[in-house]
């Protein structure tokens, strides 16, 4: 008797125990390990790199599965290799920040845009005393122009891509340009004020370097994207929009930008 109600005692134990919901998954995720500042970076201490991943995107993603007790990590691989895996549904599920166009609309899911941000044109001061006269972005054809591999430039429709001297980063692409390798660049302002502001790479400060937005580019919309093979990602995809929107309609996102982007 004691022996049956030993084992009748453990199979409870089992029964309780299979009752409880599972624990949920971790959700790995990805984003350009150049880092993409003020969206995602590593947070700097006395001008030095940390290893904690910050930034804008960074509390975004925070909120929406924090709110949902949905535990993540997040890790700065190089861009190719994190689209890759997520690609083919391996360790990464999500990217934070992509660019769309109708090449990664067939490999990956999109969320609904959650910032934008808006090209400028970079050049050499010295080759372009007088500045650059642009009239539309199928200007930039008439020079070298420069960008970092891997990234699609959706914005840039008049633009010959495939004539870009490409770069591996952006430090890179600046002694390129310095160099006489390239004429000119055509990047995302809002990351290249990031980059100065966190000590990374002094564009905006550089008095070597001139600026001016780029004719002609509407502002460029950036998205979460997830994998369509692996099986959380459409699910994973539905509950960031989901949340995307109530985080527009409460002013959350705003707010946590306005952290972020300074105008």
């Amino acid at each position: 008797m004691r022996r049956l109600l030993l084992a009748l005692c453990h199979c409870l134990a089992i029964a309780a125990a299979s009752a409880q919901p599972p624990a949920p998954s971790v959700v790995h995720i990805c984003d350009d390990g150049e880092e993409w500042p003020p969206f995602t970076y590593y947070r700097r201490v006395d001008g030095k790199p940390t290893t904690e991943i910050t930034g804008y995107s960074v509390e975004v993603i925070g909120a929406i599965l924090g709110k949902h007790g949905i535990p993540f990590t997040i890790t700065l691989p190089p861009w190719k290799r994190c689209l890759a895996s997520i690609e083919a549904g391996e360790n990464y599920v999500m990217a934070l920040s992509a660019s769309k166009n109708p090449e990664r609309e067939q490999r990956f899911l999109f969320s609904a845009p959650y910032y934008q941000t808006h090209y400028y044109v970079f050049y050499a001061k010295d080759r372009f005393p007088q500045g650059l006269k642009l009239d539309s972005q199928a200007d930039l054809n008439q020079y070298r122009l420069g960008g970092i591999k891997g990234y699609a430039y959706s914005n840039l429709a008049t633009v010959d891509k495939d004539r870009m001297v490409r770069a591996a980063s952006y430090p890179e692409l600046v002694k390129m340009m310095k160099a006489g390798r390239l004429d000119v660049f055509a990047e995302d302002y809002e990351v290249m004020a990031g980059l100065s502001s966190i000590g990374a790479l002094d564009i905006i400060g550089d008095p070597s370097i001139g600026r001016a937005p780029l004719p002609g580019a509407n502002a460029n919309p950036f998205h979460m994207i997830f994998s369509r093979k692996n099986p959380s990602g459409e699910q994973l995809r539905q509950l960031v929009d989901q949340e995307l929107e109530a985080m527009r309609r409460s002013g959350q996102l705003a707010r946590l930008l306005a952290k972020y982007v300074k105008r």
